[in-house]
C-alpha cells in the first residue's frame, strides 16, 4: 500500500494519511536557535487526522519554564466509637493503594501527557523495513555533539523496539522558514515520508520545525504510515508522543539530544502500556473511600451493639443477683419465724392449724380458744391472767 506522490496530501485509494502536530511559543533561555544564535524554544499543539485537519493551540507565549495543560487531571461519632482503632493502619493501606494505582497503573507526575487507554501490540517486523538513518539535522549543529547524537539515536531505537514502528526525526533548517502553518508542514510531511520510505507503511516521520521572530516559535508534526497508524500510532499514540516532546522541550536543563531521548523513550513506554483512564482511577479511589467510610460505620454499629448487649447482660446479672438476695432474705425470715413461732394443738378442740409466737397469747383458728405458749413452746388454755 503506497503513498500518493507529490508534496500534498493525495494518496492512493487504499488509505489516507494522518498527520498530528503541535505548535507553540518560546521559552526563555536553554536551547539556542541554531541559524540565528538567538536563545529560545517553544511548545504548543495542533492536530490533523485521516486526511482532514484541525488545529489545537495552547496559547503559550513568552515565559520561562512553560505552562502545563491537561485534558483531564486528576481525591466524631465513628472515631469516638471504635473506628479510631483501625483508622491509622487503614489510612496507611489506603495511601499505599492510591500510590500503587497512580504509579503502578501509569498515573505519572507528568499529568500533561495524554493517557494510554488502548491495548496495543508492536507492529510486526515484516511491516517495517528498517533504514540506517534515524534523524536529519538540517541546521547541522542543532544536534552538535556526539553525546547528543547518541542520545537521539538511542531514544529513537528504543521507541522502535517498543512499538515496532521506526521513527525518523527531521529537524528542519533554513528551508523551514517558508512553512508558517501546521497545515503546510503536514502537507510537506506526506512528500517527505514518500521520499524517505517509499511504499513502506511502517514508519513514523516526526518533523520538528523551529523558527525565530514569531509568536509561534515551533511546530512538530507526527506522520505515521498506514500500517503504523492502524496498528500502533493511532491518534492517542501520536498525542502522547507530541505531548512528551512539548513537555521536555520546556525543560531548559536538557540539551537537544536529551530532549528527544526522554520524549521518545517515555512515549514508547506509555504508548505500549494500557493505563486506566483518569475516570477509572478516580472511581477506584472513590470506592476505596466509600469502603473506608463503610468500615468505620460498621465498626461503630458493631461496637454500639456490643455495648448494648453488654449492658443488657449486666442488667440481667444484677436482676439475678437481686432475686437471689430476696430469696435469701425470705429464707432467713422464714428461719427466724421458725425459731419464734410454734405450731400448737388446741387443748379444747384438738385442731393443729394454729401457730403462736412463743411467750404470747393466741387463739385457735378453729374454735377460738385462747391459748398461751410459753418460752419453751408449751401451750395451755389461757384464762386471761398470767397465773
Amino acid at each position: 500500500m503506497g503513498r500518493g506522490g507529490g508534496g500534498g496530501s493525495s494518496h492512493s485509494s487504499s488509505h489516507s494519511s494522518s498527520s498530528h502536530s503541535h505548535s507553540g511559543s518560546s521559552r526563555s533561555s536553554g536551547s539556542s536557535y541554531r541559524s540565528s544564535g538567538s536563545s529560545y524554544r517553544s511548545s504548543g499543539s495542533s492536530y490533523r487526522s485521516s486526511g482532514s485537519s484541525y488545529s489545537r493551540h495552547s496559547g503559550r507565549s513568552g515565559y520561562s519554564g512553560g505552562s502545563r495543560y491537561s485534558g483531564s487531571s486528576g481525591g466524631g461519632g465513628c472515631f469516638s466509637n471504635g473506628c479510631s482503632a483501625i483508622t491509622f493502619p487503614f489510612m496507611i493501606f489506603l495511601l499505599a493503594v492510591i500510590v500503587g494505582l497512580f504509579q503502578g497503573l501509569g498515573f505519572e507526575t507528568i499529568y500533561e501527557v495524554e493517557r494510554s487507554t488502548i491495548q496495543r501490540e508492536p507492529l510486526p517486523s515484516s511491516k517495517c523495513e528498517v533504514i540506517d538513518e534515524w534523524y536529519q539535522d538540517d541546521w547541522g549543529d542543532w544536534i552538535d555533539e556526539s553525546g547528543e547524537e547518541t542520545s537521539v539515536i538511542t531514544g529513537l531505537e528504543y521507541f522502535y523496539n517498543k512499538t515496532g514502528v521506526q521513527p525518523y526525526l527531521w529537524i528542519m533548517g533554513e528551508e523551514g522558514g517558508e512553512y508558517q502553518s501546521e497545515e503546510s508542514v503536514e502537507e510537506l510531511s506526506d512528500y517527505k515520508y514518500k521520499e524517505l520510505f517509499g511504499d513502506d507503511e511502517g514508519h513514523l516521520l516526526v518533523i520538528f520545525r523551529e523558527y525565530p521572530n514569531s509568536s509561534g516559535n515551533y511546530i512538530v508534526t507526527a506522520t505515521p504510515g498506514y500500517d503504523a497508524e492502524t496498528q500502533v500510532m493511532d491518534d492517542q499514540a501520536k498525542e502522547i508522543l507530541l505531548d512528551y516532546i512539548d513537555y521536555y522541550y520546556e525543560d531548559s536543563d536538557l540539551n537537544e539530544g536529551r530532549l528527544f531521548y526522554e520524549a521518545f523513550t517515555e512515549a514508547g513506554d506509555r504508548i505500549m502500556t494500557k493505563q486506566l483512564s483518569l475516570e477509572a482511577l478516580v472511581g477506584i479511589v472513590v470506592v476505596i473511600i466509600i469502603l473506608f467510610i463503610g468500615i468505620c460505620i460498621t465498626v461503630s454499629i458493631i461496637k454500639k451493639r456490643r455495648a448494648a448487649v453488654k449492658k443488657q447482660k449486666a442488667k440481667q446479672a444484677q436482676a439475678e443477683k437481686d432475686k437471689k438476695q430476696i430469696e435469701q432474705n425470705q429464707k432467713k425470715y422464714q428461719e427466724e419465724l421458725a425459731k419464734t413461732y410454734v405450731t400448737v394443738i388446741c387443748p379444747n378442740c384438738g385442731s393443729t392449724d394454729t401457730s403462736i409466737r412463743k411467750g404470747t397469747v393466741g387463739y385457735c383458728n378453729y374454735c377460738g380458744t385462747a391459748m398461751k405458749a410459753d418460752e419453751n413452746g408449751t401451750v395451755v388454755i389461757w384464762n386471761g391472767t398470767d397465773t
